[in-house]
C-alpha cells in the first residue's frame, strides 16, 4: 500500500498551506509570538533595556524549542493512542523532565548572558519561589505542547480516513506458454489402409509421390495411399534423411542406389526398389550439395 503522493512524510501531516497547523511554518510562527510576548513583558514588568529583554526572551525561548519539538516527537509516536495508564505514566514522566531539563538550561543561558562567555560563568540558582514558578511555567509550555500534539495526530487520523492509501498495482503475471506437444517418434508412421492402421518405419520409405490430395508412399515391402498434401507430410518427416527433390517427389537418401544427369542441370535418380524420380533444377542442386 502507498499513501497519496500529496501526503508530507516528512511531518506526517496532510497537505495544506505553509503556516497550517502541524507544519513547519506554523512552529516558526508559533516561536516568533511567544518570543515576542517574552520580550514585551521582560521590557514592560521588569523595566530592562530593550537589548536585555531580547536576549532573556530568547533564553526562555531556546528550552521551549529544543525539548518542546523533542517532547512533541515522543507524544505523537509513544503516547496517543495508548491505554489510559499508559498515557498517564507517560505524561507524568515526560512533563517532568521536560520542566526539569528546561529549567537547568533556563539557568545555563542566563548565567552565560550574565557573564557574556559560553566558556566562563556561573550557574545561579534561582529562589524556592522562582524555581517554584519557572517549574509551574515549564509544566503548563508542556501541557500546551502535549494539546497540540494530539490536535496533530487527531487531524493527520481524520485525513487519512478520508484519503486511503492507494494500493500498487502489480504488474500482470507472464502468462505461462503452453505446454508443448509431446515429441513425435520420427522413426515411425502409422497410415489407414481401409479399417486397418498399419505401421510403416521411415527407413523403409524410398519415396514419396504427391497428386493433388493424395500421396503415394512407395516403401520396401510395397505401396500405400495417404490422404495428404506433399507438404504436409513433408513437415512429419526428417529433412536430414529425405528431401524434396521435385515439387511432386520426395526420396530418402538412404535409399538413393546411383543417380545420373538427365540435361539441362536435372538429375535422374535410381531408387532401391527400382523406381526412378526425375529431380528438378533446385532438387539436383540439393542432392549435389551432398556429393563429397
Amino acid at each position: 500500500m502507498s499513501l497519496p503522493a500529496e501526503y508530507d512524510l516528512r511531518q506526517g501531516v496532510p497537505p495544506a498551506s505553509r503556516l497550517a497547523f502541524g507544519r513547519p511554518g506554523f512552529d516558526a510562527a508559533a516561536v516568533a509570538v511567544l518570543f515576542c510576548a517574552y520580550a514585551v513583558t521582560l521590557y514592560v514588568t521588569h523595566e530592562q533595556r530593550l537589548s536585555q529583554a531580547v536576549w532573556g526572551a530568547a533564553a526562555n525561548i531556546v528550552p521551549v524549542v529544543v525539548f518542546g519539538g523533542a517532547a512533541r516527537r515522543v507524544i505523537i509516536a509513544r503516547i496517543v493512542g495508548r491505554s489510559g495508564w499508559r498515557q498517564f505514566v507517560g505524561h507524568l514522566g515526560l512533563g517532568l523532565a521536560f520542566s526539569a531539563l528546561s529549567l537547568w538550561l533556563l539557568l545555563v543561558l542566563l548565567a552565560m548572558l550574565n557573564e557574556l562567555s559560553v566558556a566562563h560563568f556561573t550557574v545561579v540558582p534561582l529562589s524556592a519561589r522562582g524555581n517554584a514558578w519557572q517549574f509551574l511555567e515549564n509544566a503548563t509550555t508542556y501541557a500546551v505542547i502535549a494539546m497540540l500534539s494530539y490536535l496533530q495526530a487527531w487531524q493527520r487520523q481524520l485525513w487519512l480516513a478520508s484519503h486511503p492509501a492507494v494500493p500498487e498495482v502489480s504488474p500482470p503475471l507472464p502468462v505461462p506458454p503452453p505446454p508443448a506437444a509431446p515429441p513425435r517418434d520420427a522413426s515411425r508412421h502409422f497410415i489407414r489402409r481401409g479399417e486397418d492402421i498399419l505401421p510403416v518405419d521411415l527407413d523403409r520409405i524410398v519415396c514419396i509421390t504427391g497428386a493433388d490430395d493424395y500421396v503415394e508412399v512407395s516403401a520396401v515391402d510395397g505401396t500405400y495411399l495417404v490422404k495428404m498434401t506433399l507438404t504436409e507430410f513433408t513437415r512429419t518427416l526428417d529433412p536430414v534423411r529425405f528431401l524434396r527433390v521435385h515439387r511432386s517427389s520426395i526420396i530418402n537418401v538412404a535409399c538413393i542406389e546411383r543417380a545420373e544427369s538427365a540435361g539441362g542441370g536435372r538429375l535422374l535418380v535410381h531408387m532401391s526398389n527400382g523406381r526412378t524420380v526425375r529431380a528438378s533444377r533446385a532438387g539436383s542442386q540439393l542432392l549435389r550439395t551432398r556429393i563429397l
